[in-house]
């Protein structure tokens, strides 16, 4: 069947049939290689509505004349049924993936919006197979690039901020879907206590405490981002960033302004992680560049603290962040879990305020 046949049969059918007779389609050609420019104009046309199909594109028609179309709240809701229904099918993962990859890849406003929704819906529905290409494709674009934000802080906002108890669909994530929820943790741990986004601002208590009991009852979850991916033949894996750095940032960071009990727990949790970590080739789980930049967080800080005339050394709570962050580098330097430049860690670290522990840390490590 020729691609104009192709799209001649599909403009006969109304929404959402259309969407349930393209998908395998697209899977077909995908599987098949075919060409990416055509998988593109039907998951366009005919799973995400943005090309009217009264209009017939081989009259000349430009793109920006017909890709202006916005589905309404119903046709949203459609396409997230039918496309919770298509990932849920049996198949191998390689394929359900690449297929999840070619739908969100390049996201428009529109498709950035039906992907949150879609990914909240599994979440309350714990429908696996699709948080497992979910987080397939988090690792793809990059946990911490917006696409994955914007989802990280739609996820937020729904189960957290506007809920009124944390759902137990969100609690149990990490055994349904536990390469998403790593994932998931990346992402988020992005969002808060973070300086590079201006003011340190702590994640509400409800997600911290969720978090906190997914590392206490699973040490090895922040490790599941390390899984091999199912990608198709010729695919290359993008570079897996684990959200132990993250974490680590938070409970690090975290005396300087709250004094929950839950971040010692999150500190104490992530690390019973590091030091359960066995690796089997080069150390891949904490990477020496983030943890020189927690460093610089504290740095600053205390430069703010001299600006306001307190003796950085004489804080109690700064001095705790010292402490938290010397005991997290050497038990992941005894764990030889991190990598990167190790001596450049060092000589930042020696650059802060003094601190009997993390003198130690420091002269015991100077060899490495």
């Amino acid at each position: 069947m020729s691609q104009s046949d192709v799209k001649h049969s599909l403009r006969k059918l109304e929404f959402p049939a259309c969407v349930k007779e393209a998908l395998p389609r697209i899977e077909s050609m995908i599987i098949g290689r075919g060409k990416q420019n055509f998988i593109m104009q039907l998951i366009s046309e005919f799973i995400f509505l943005e090309r009217n199909k009264d209009m017939d594109v081989r009259r000349g028609q430009s793109p920006q004349a017909y890709s202006t179309m916005q589905m309404n709240k119903i046709q949203e809701f459609q396409l997230i049924l039918v496309l919770i229904e298509y990932f849920s099918q049996p198949g191998p993962d390689s394929t359900r993936n690449a297929v999840f990859l070619s739908l969100f890849t390049n996201l428009t406003p529109q498709r950035s919006k039906i992907l949150c929704k879609l990914i909240s819906t599994s979440v309350s529905g714990s429908v696996a197979p699709l948080l497992s290409a979910a987080g397939t494709w988090m690792q793809q674009v990059g946990c911490t690039t917006p696409p994955s934000l914007e989802v990280a802080q739609s996820l937020v906002s729904d189960f957290i901020i506007f809920s009124r108890k944390t759902s137990e669909q969100l609690k149990q994530l990490p055994l349904v879907a536990p390469h998403f929820a790593a994932n998931l943790m990346t992402a988020v741990a992005d969002l808060y206590l973070n300086d590079q986004r201006g003011t340190l601002i702590p994640p509400p208590d409800a997600l911290l405490d969720v978090f906190c009991e997914w590392v206490s009852e699973n040490p090895s979850l922040c490790l599941a981002s390390q899984q091999p991916l199912a990608l198709p033949t010729g695919a290359i894996a993008m570079p897996v960033v684990t959200p132990l750095a993250g974490l680590i940032r938070w409970s690090v960071l975290s005396p300087v302004v709250s004094n929950k009990i839950a971040y010692s727990n999150l500190h104490l949790a992530l690390l019973q992680t590091l030091l359960e970590i066995v690796n089997n080739g080069p150390p891949t789980a904490l990477n020496a560049q983030h943890l020189m930049l927690i460093a610089t967080s504290l740095k600053n800080h205390a430069a703010r603290l001299v600006g306001d005339k307190i003796d950085p050394l004489q804080d109690t709570d700064f001095q705790k962040c010292l402490e938290r962050l010397a005991q997290a580098v050497q038990i992941g330097l005894t764990s030889k879990c991190i990598y990167g430049n190790i001596p450049q860690l060092l000589c930042t670290l020696e650059s802060l305020p003094p601190h009997q522990l993390m003198k130690i840390v420091i002269a015991a490590n100077k060899s490495l």
